[in-house]
C-alpha cells in the first residue's frame, strides 16, 4: 500500500509502516486552525504491503485528529478525537482536508496527531490499516 501526503506550508519528512511512504507533518511542528492539508494516496503492492495483503479491497478512508494518545497494552486512550473527513473513496487518490477552525480545550495542545485509516473487511486478522503523523501543535 502506498500513501503520500503533501502538507501545504510544511516541510516533508518520510516515514514507513503499513503504507509504503507517508510524507507527513514534521514532528513537533505547528499548524494553524483552518490550515489545509493535501493528502495523496495510491494503494499498490510494495515492500510494506505485499500482494497477500494488497489483494484485499479497502473500505473507505477516514481522517481524524487525536490529542494525547496513550497506548497501554492492547488499548489506546486519548484526550480528544475529532473526525475531519470520512467516507473517502479509495480510488480518488487525492483530497484536501482542513484542520478544524474550532478545537476543544485540551491539556496538552502540543500532542496532536493526524491519522488516516481504512479497513480491510475481507482480510483475515487485519481489519484496519492506518498511519499517523505527529506530535504537532495547533495554535492560532
Amino acid at each position: 500500500m502506498k500513501l503520500s501526503a503533501a502538507i501545504i506550508t510544511s516541510a516533508l519528512v518520510a516515514s514507513a509502516t503499513a503504507f509504503d511512504k507517508w510524507q507527513r507533518i514534521p514532528d513537533n511542528s505547528t499548524l494553524s486552525p483552518g490550515q489545509t492539508v493535501s493528502l495523496h494516496f495510491n494503494r499498490a503492492p510494495t515492500t510494506h504491503c505485499p500482494d497477500p495483503l494488497a489483494k484485499y479491497p479497502t473500505g473507505t478512508y477516514g481522517v481524524w485528529l487525536y490529542n494525547n494518545p496513550v497506548r497501554d497494552r492492547d488499548t489506546i486512550s486519548f484526550a480528544q478525537s475529532i473526525k475531519i473527513e470520512q467516507g473517502i473513496n479509495a480510488t480518488c487518490g487525492h483530497i484536501y482536508v482542513k484542520i478544524p477552525a474550532k478545537l476543544p480545550a485540551v491539556q496538552h495542545g502540543d500532542l496532536w496527531y493526524l491519522r488516516l485509516d481504512t479497513s480491510l473487511d475481507t482480510a483475515p486478522q487485519m481489519p484496519t490499516v492506518y498511519n499517523a503523523a505527529g506530535p504537532f501543535s495547533i495554535t492560532a
